[in-house]
This record gives structure tokens, sequence and C-alpha cells, in this order.
């Protein structure tokens, strides 16, 4: 009955230990998965066109949804995303400075699921009138924007589809 007894416990044990190290190592390997580095993208059409500079922007020459890659930092709820973003040039002189300017964004176009207000990156070191000043009409103006928005609305946002309103 010793012996009986002394072997129930050996693999009441042995379980026991079994399942803390198979929760332990799924746990650890759980946040691994959670720990890697997130991709995120975005498709996007551009829609209206305002502000100042509205005439020097084609924003219907291309009705085809653009795929950009987005650069994510995440500090809380805060994120800040950096993006390439493109649009056709119609020509013509600024009438003020790009740097002036944002492009709003909507996740499916709609406001319902959440807006993103985007300024050109970096202005102080890029001079967007200059690279504009260059082009032709039909030319691409690239730039890269930035945006602040909540990990709720990046969320809608990756792998999703949204339209840019200019406002330059």
């Amino acid at each position: 009955m010793k012996k009986f007894l002394l072997m129930i416990a050996t693999i009441a044990l042995m379980t026991a230990c079994g399942g803390n190290n198979t929760s332990s190592s799924s746990s650890a390997s759980g946040s691994e998965a959670s720990d890697a580095p997130q991709t995120y993208s975005v498709e996007y059409t551009l829609g209206s066109n305002g502000g100042t500079n509205w005439e020097c922007f084609d924003t219907s020459a291309s009705s085809d949804k653009i795929k950009a890659d987005l650069d994510v930092k995440i500090d809380g709820d805060k994120v800040t995303i950096t993006m390439p973003f493109e649009v056709k040039v119609k020509g013509g002189e600024l009438k003020r400075s790009l740097k002036e300017g944002y492009v709003d964004f909507a996740v499916e176009n709609s406001s319902e699921k959440g807006k993103i207000e985007f300024k050109l990156a970096d202005p102080d070191k890029v001079d967007y009138d200059a690279e504009f000043k260059k082009l032709k009409e039909g030319d691409t103006f690239k730039a890269t924007i930035v945006g602040e928005t909540t990990k709720d609305v990046l969320d809608k946002m990756n792998n999703n589809w949204g339209t840019f309103t200019l406002v330059l």
C-alpha cells in the first residue's frame, strides 16, 4: 500500500511540475509573440483638395489606391504614425508654404472609424516648397507625413483603406 501511495504522490508531483512547466513555457512564448514588432500598412486614395494651394495638386489624377507602410511608435494609448505620401502636381505657384498645411486621413472614408491629421514631417530639415518648385505638371510630389492618434484608430487603419483630404 505504501508503494501504491508513493506512486500516486510521484505521479501527482510530476503532473503538477509538468503542468507548471507547460504553462510557463507557453506564457513565455506568448510574451515573445506579443513583443515581436508588428508591421502596419494602409491603402489610401485622395479625396478633396483645399487650402490656399489647392490649384497646385491634382487629387483626381489617380483613382487607384496607393499602398503605404507605416512607421508606428506606440506610447501607451498615444500613437505616432510616420508614412510616405504622394500626390500628382498640377503646376502653378505656391501661395503659402506647404509646411503650414496638413492632410486629413479618414479611415474607410468615415469620421466614425477615425480621423487623423497629418503634417509634413521634418519641415525644418526638408524644404518641401523647394522640392515642389522642381516639379512639373504630372510629376508626383512625394513627402513624409506624421500624425498622432490612438491605438484603436491605428488598429482600424491597419491593413485597411482610407481617404486623404488635402489642405495644403
